[in-house]
């Protein structure tokens, strides 16, 4: 690997920690402030509403600073942002917090994938699978380290901070490593005026259904254990934990799996067999199910976004990042909107019949696999 390689992969790790970190202690920051599922929901709204600015403004601001210099500022502005949360007392103030942070998060994660398109290039070889393997890594330590520090009785202030600095540290030192993918066309690239191709459609579909459920074990796993099944905060932020390692381990793993049994085998057995388990777990209610459940999720949803963005990259009518930009500009949006659905619906339903929206949506990726086929 080239020590731009490295740089780019330290980003998604760092990443994937601060955004796991501020995961785990949800619960937490929700009982200081008071709020109800559904007050949770209309904040964690505003993250998301922070996220869909900052993608609309970071290809531009890109083209203009350069994606190592954007992302140095998007870095420090996530360090800044990501404790913030833990220190305010009111609904409106953890809103407008969430959504600095959302900002700050949507920069890095744009101008990160941005820079591993670029080590793809440069390697010839495929690596962004491995790139988020990196990402879910950070989110398996971020939820460890979040479960010690609640175990502790740390305070998600000073816990969040101390992440901050150490993240904000971290991503300094990688930054004159990181590759520039600066964009100096001589003219603009021409732009389709066309529908998107049914093909294109259906892969944004499959990366919608797989954001909106992963997002919404993100935010929402650590509180279903803890309202659900009575447990304490540390035991909680292991449903999370549970979640991420079968992901990351799915992801180091994926690409041999996909040559072997073929991308739309591992996509349709897996996420029907996920849909059942969580199924199995919310009728039960018992803690070592739910958990095993959670990490079969993982596991089912931790080579979709890959294999969905390099489908969309060969099919493109113009460049591979076009077509995966296209893709992930949709899955994004599930990844953000699926926690304040979930919060919304909890506040109507309960926190489990809303969680049985992941089932339906890994069923339907089940079902959606065979749009992977090359024809």
């Amino acid at each position: 690997m080239s020590a731009a390689h490295w740089a780019v992969a330290a980003v998604f790790f760092c990443n994937g920690a601060g955004f796991a970190s501020w995961v785990s202690r949800i619960p937490a920051v929700r009982d200081g402030v008071g709020l109800n599922e559904g007050e949770l929901g209309t904040a964690l709204f505003a993250l998301a509403a922070g996220a869909i600015v900052a993608f609309r403004l970071s290809a531009r601001g890109a083209d203009i600073l350069g994606t190592r210099t954007q992302l140095l500022l998007a870095a420090a502005l996530y360090s800044f942002a990501l404790p913030q949360p833990a220190l305010v007392g009111s609904h409106l103030a953890l809103a407008l917090t969430l959504f600095v942070f959302g900002a700050a998060n949507g920069a890095v994660d744009i101008t990160m994938n941005a820079l591993g398109v670029e080590v793809e290039r440069r390697a010839g070889r495929p690596v962004m699978s491995s790139l988020h393997g990196m990402w879910s890594a950070g989110g398996l330590a971020g939820a460890v380290l979040g479960s010690l520090a609640a175990h502790q009785g740390l305070s998600p202030a000073v816990h969040l901070t101390a992440v901050a600095v150490v993240l904000a540290v971290v991503l300094a030192v990688v930054r004159p490593l990181l590759p520039d993918v600066v964009q100096r066309d001589a003219a603009p690239a021409p732009v389709s005026k066309g529908r998107p191709d049914a093909s294109m459609m259906a892969l944004g579909a499959m990366a919608l259904c797989a954001f909106l459920a992963e997002g919404a074990m993100a935010d929402w796993s650590a509180v279903l254990l803890r309202d659900t099944l009575d447990t304490s905060e540390a035991v909680a932020a292991w449903g999370y934990a549970a979640f991420a390692v079968a992901m990351t381990t799915m992801r180091f793993v994926g690409d041999r799996a996909t040559q072997r049994f073929s991308a739309v085998s591992v996509l349709r057995v897996g996420n029907a067999v996920g849909a059942v388990a969580l199924a199995v777990a919310l009728a039960t209610r018992s803690l070592p199910v739910t958990l095993v459940a959670f990490g079969v999720a993982g596991l089912s949803l931790a080579l979709v976004a890959p294999v969905v963005f390099a489908t969309a990259g060969r099919r493109s009518r113009t460049t591979p990042g076009h077509g995966i930009a296209t893709v992930a500009s949709v899955g994004y949006a599930g990844f953000l909107l699926g926690p304040p659905v979930i919060g919304w619906v909890a506040s109507f339903a309960g926190l489990s019949v809303s969680f049985g929206l992941l089932v339906v949506l890994l069923a339907a990726l089940a079902v959606m696999a065979g749009q992977l086929k090359e024809h």
